[in-house]
């Protein structure tokens, strides 16, 4: 499922993942900080449910994200690394582990198992 960010208005009601409503005035009321700072939402590709509200600011420097980008295009980026998947690089215990497993594979056939 690919996560979808957009900026924080304080003019969209929202559903919490529990089925609650997220009203502004339920959203600036758990989350005073929405009225001075801005925050993004994670949400569906419909734009309806509030996975997460973060602090646009923590989540430039958590990414990485130069604060010279224009809002938009930060949160396109951060957008960008949040849904681009993991490289898996298997560490030298995981590289023997798999060379045995494929000796003992090779054994067996060999025994006729």
């Amino acid at each position: 499922m690919a996560k979808h960010l957009e900026k924080y208005t304080g003019t969209k009601t929202y559903m919490f993942p529990n089925g609650a409503l997220a009203a502004p005035e339920t959203v600036a009321a758990q989350y005073p900080a929405v009225g001075s700072f801005t925050h993004i939402v994670e949400t569906d590709e419909s734009g309806e449910v509030m996975f997460a509200l973060q602090n646009l600011s923590a989540m430039r420097s958590m990414y990485g994200i130069a604060s010279s980008l224009p809002e938009s295009e930060a949160i396109a980026a951060i957008e960008l690394v949040l849904n681009t998947p993991p490289v898996y690089e298997p560490s030298a215990a995981d590289r023997i582990a798999a060379a045995l497993e494929f000796q003992n594979l090779l054994s067996m056939e060999d025994a006729g198992i």
